[in-house]
C-alpha cells in the first residue's frame, strides 16, 4: 500500500529542489554577461575584414596602391565609427549588468535581442560603407537606434521587475534610463535629418560626445552622493 505521507515528504522534497534550482538559475548572471562579451568580441572582429584588400587592375604597379587604399577610406571611417559605437554599447551592456543582480526569463529573451541586433551592426556597417548616401544613412542609423532601444528597454524591464542590486536610488535608476535612451535618439535625429542632407545628418553623431560625458556627470555624481549618506 502507498504511504501517502511518504508521497507528500517526497513532494516537498523536490518543489523545494526545483526552487532553489530556479533561485541559483536566477542569481547566475556571469554566464550571461559571458556569452554577451563574446558576441561583442565577435562582432567587432567582423568589422575589420569588411575591409577588402584593394585590388590592383591590370598594369597597374605596387605605387598604385597608396591612392587605392585612399579610394577607400569610407570603409576605414565605418570600421572606426562602428567600433566606438558598439564599444559605447558595450560599456552601456556592462553597466546594466553591474547593476542587474538577479534575472528572470524575459530578461534573458530581451538580452538575446539585444545581442541579434548587436550582431546585424556588421551589415549595416558595410551597408553604410558602400551607400554613403541617404539611404545607407539612414540605415546604418536605424540599426544603431534600434539597438540603443532595446538595450534600454531591458534596463527599465530590469528596473521594473526590481531585478536590481539594493541600494540604488530611483534618481540613478532614471539618470540611467535616460543615458540608454539618448545614444539612440541622436541615431534617430540623424534620420530625420539625412532626408535633407546626409552629410550633415553624419555630423549629428558628434552629438555623442558631449551626450555620452553629459551622462558620465551625472551618474558619477549620483553614485558620489549615493556613498556619502
Amino acid at each position: 500500500m502507498v504511504d501517502r505521507g511518504q508521497i507528500e515528504v517526497t513532494v516537498r522534497r523536490t518543489a523545494t529542489g526545483m526552487s532553489k534550482g530556479v533561485e541559483r538559475e536566477s542569481a547566475e548572471t556571469g554566464r550571461l554577461i559571458a556569452l554577451s562579451d563574446g558576441v561583442f568580441a565577435i562582432v567587432i572582429t567582423l568589422l575589420v575584414l569588411e575591409i577588402t584588400v584593394p585590388t590592383l587592375p591590370p598594369g597597374a604597379s605596387t605605387s598604385d596602391l597608396p591612392s587605392l587604399v585612399v579610394e577607400q577610406w569610407q570603409e576605414f571611417f565605418g570600421y572606426v565609427l562602428s567600433f566606438l559605437v558598439i564599444g559605447l554599447y558595450w560599456i552601456l551592456h556592462r553597466r546594466v549588468f553591474a547593476y542587474v543582480d538577479r534575472h528572470d526569463r524575459p530578461l534573458l529573451w530581451l538580452n538575446l535581442l539585444f545581442l541579434l541586433v548587436v550582431g546585424f551592426l556588421p551589415y549595416a556597417t558595410a551597408m553604410f560603407s558602400t551607400y554613403p548616401g541617404r539611404f545607407g544613412v539612414m540605415f546604418y542609423a536605424g540599426a544603431q537606434a534600434l539597438t540603443g532601444f532595446v538595450l534600454a528597454t531591458t534596463w527599465a524591464y530590469a528596473a521594473r521587475k526590481d531585478l536590481v542590486a539594493e541600494g540604488l536610488t530611483s534618481r540613478l535608476v532614471g539618470i540611467q534610463a535616460a543615458r540608454f535612451v539618448a545614444s539612440p535618439l541622436v541615431f534617430l535625429l540623424s534620420m530625420g535629418v539625412a532626408l535633407a542632407d546626409p552629410l550633415l545628418a553624419i555630423a549629428t553623431w558628434v552629438l555623442l560626445v558631449p551626450v555620452t560625458a553629459f551622462f558620465e556627470t551625472r551618474t558619477t555624481a549620483e553614485i558620489e552622493r549615493i556613498r556619502q549618506r
